[in-house]
């Protein structure tokens, strides 16, 4: 793994809040793209991502898949969509 990808994984998931996660794993994957490798190989799992409190969203299906939470938002992944993480409230999704 490259300094970059170590420096922000390492990031990540010390990140203080919902919104300061989700700038920092959009910034992980472009990094990840630029060196030609997945997400998977860059070193951040990505299902070990931290939460920022609230119930547990449920399961969505379809593609979507549930990184991370704080009370009042969602951060999904939607692995083969152009804009693959998105932060939406939960009510989108209730």
């Amino acid at each position: 793994m490259s300094q970059t990808l170590h420096t922000l994984s390492e990031r990540a998931l010390a990140a203080p809040s919902l919104l300061r996660l989700w700038d920092l794993v959009e910034a992980y994957v472009e990094a990840c793209d630029e060196q030609g490798v997945t997400t998977a190989e860059g070193g951040l799992d990505l299902g070990e991502l931290p939460t920022f409190g609230g119930d547990v969203p449920a399961h969505i299906g379809n593609g979507v898949t549930v990184r991370s939470w704080d009370a009042t938002h969602i951060l999904i992944d939607r692995r083969y969509a152009a804009q693959r993480f998105v932060l939406v409230p939960r009510s989108a999704y209730a």
